[in-house]
């Protein structure tokens, strides 16, 4: 993590806000809006506070990315149906990327920023093995 004070920070954090349009993307012309005014604007530690931006834009476009991990074939079907149950439950247009992990045994299991859903034998058998192993 970059070494800012807290204020800084937090400006960072509200200009990620200011990035977010109504359906909670981040949009080009918002953030486009944002450097704009960065550039008339100046801030004072500005190289620092665009690293803190970036970082925390990056962390909120993960937020509206699912990567869904599978052990043998994923349908279309299946893949559009996690990112309507996703879209839903962020409140967010979510979309969902398919990508193939031999290791798991059976189910899926799904990311979207810091959230992690595992629904997986595989899965299943190391909770099990943390907790009664």
């Amino acid at each position: 993590m970059l070494k800012a004070d807290k204020g800084l920070k937090d400006f960072a954090r509200k200009l990620v806000v200011l990035s977010v349009d109504e359906e909670g993307s981040v949009t080009n012309e918002r953030v486009g809006g944002v450097l704009q005014a960065l550039a008339v604007r100046p801030h004072r530690h500005l190289r620092t506070l665009l690293k803190l931006y970036l970082l925390y834009i990056r962390h909120e476009l993960r937020k509206s990315e699912a990567v869904v991990e599978h052990a043998g074939v994923i349908s279309t079907d299946s893949l559009r149906r996690i990112e309507e149950v996703l879209t839903t439950r962020y409140s967010r247009a979510v979309s969902a990327t398919a990508r193939e992990n031999r290791d798991l045994i059976a189910g899926v299991r799904i990311s979207v920023g810091d959230d992690f859903y595992d629904t997986t034998v595989l899965g299943r058998l190391e909770a099990f093995s943390r907790n009664f192993g």
